[in-house]
């Protein structure tokens, strides 16, 4: 067996490899072999702007995001598909998507409209995968609030759904508001807003909609005003519906709840920007079932999970995760039963996810 010490270190190459004929194998020496030359992405830095000189740009916002790297952007009122430059190609974003609706981006009118360059963002709304590689999957940038859509029923309501949400909202200073729709499908009222008393108590906005009977829809209308918004959450909550409502010329496509699972079917295939007519805009985006954070975010976790903060202060170590110190006046409150136990084991399932 070979000792740690005597092993011998080996140092990768790039080796393009191709056919040669050698007369002599014991005259064959490394310098014979051809080191490839691959092409590197650009670093982010590099890639922000355009180096070319003389270019007339003009910004614009994306409203919505196409295939093959075409965008249709908003400038100066009026509407245009536009590429993406070859730069912002190579640009090595760690992102599934280069660019989101609602970013503002300078544009190359000369020719065929390109985008050259993505303005800074003020915030995004992403979610990312669980796999071992997180990938981001920017949702829209550069809003205001998001409008966290569920159901009463049909399909079921998803607390944990709506915890994810509104972490991953506040860690990136967005403000998360409930909407509940589907109310007439409850008995009573105090059903909603018993399943709904936690939020409401920590002090979150919750709104109950109907799209049956126009309940809710003035109050919905109220904080959307002058405001910018993204609309998502749970599939099938009635997204659509609620959208078609408060502005009845947008006609996006609706769906029946699937039969065969009782879950949302997706009617919103891609993510588009919106103006309201009484001021502000809409983000619309697909309906999702899972919602998943960014591992780097863990730290921040216990920081805005809902209802933590009334207690948070008290705990014995400044560093608390509330999850096996000893002095949480979390899990104290959850002992109690001052804290609800689904909340608490809702934040775990979030906390050991990442």
């Amino acid at each position: 067996m070979i000792k740690k010490k005597e092993k011998k270190k080996f140092k990768r190459k790039n080796i393009k490899l191709q056919n040669i004929e050698i007369d002599n194998l014991e005259k064959f020496d490394e310098e014979d072999l051809v080191e490839e030359k691959r092409a590197e992405k650009k670093i982010i830095e590099k890639g922000k702007t355009s180096q070319k000189s003389n270019l007339n740009l003009k910004e614009g916002r994306i409203i919505q995001v196409e295939s093959n790297y075409k965008c249709r952007v908003k400038i100066a009122g009026a509407e245009l598909i536009c590429t993406l430059s070859g730069r912002l190609k190579q640009v090595n974003y760690e992102t599934r998507t280069l660019v989101a609706v609602g970013d503002f981006v300078n544009v190359n009118l000369a020719k065929d409209p390109r985008i050259e360059e993505i303005l800074p963002r003020k915030n995004t709304l992403s979610r990312f995968s669980e796999e071992n590689f997180q990938k981001e999957v920017i949702i829209a940038s550069n809003i205001d609030q998001v409008i966290i859509t569920a159901s009463y029923s049909k399909p079921e309501l998803s607390p944990g759904l709506i915890d994810r949400y509104i972490c991953a909202a506040q860690i990136n200073n967005i403000l998360p508001i409930i909407c509940v729709n589907k109310i007439d499908l409850a008995e009573c009222r105090e059903d909603v807003k018993k399943k709904m008393k936690f939020y409401e108590d920590t002090d979150f906005r919750v709104i109950y909609t109907s799209v049956k009977n126009d309940a809710g829809i003035d109050k919905l209308k109220e904080v959307l005003k002058n405001k910018e918004t993204v609309f998502s959450g749970h599939s099938g909550a009635g997204k659509s519906s609620l959208i078609n409502l408060l502005q009845p010329n947008i006609n996006l496509e609706i769906a029946e709840i699937s039969s065969y699972t009782g879950k949302g079917i997706h009617t919103t295939t891609s993510s588009q920007l919106i103006e309201w007519f009484f001021g502000g805009y809409l983000v619309d985006t697909p309906g999702i079932k899972t919602f998943g954070l960014h591992r780097e975010d863990k730290a921040y976790l216990p920081l805005v999970f809902p209802g933590f903060s009334q207690y948070a202060d008290k705990c014995k170590f400044n560093n608390c995760t509330h999850t096996h110190e000893l002095g949480c006046a979390v899990k104290e409150a959850v002992n109690n039963d001052k804290f609800p136990v689904e909340r608490y084991e809702s934040y775990l399932r979030i906390f050991e996810s990442l």
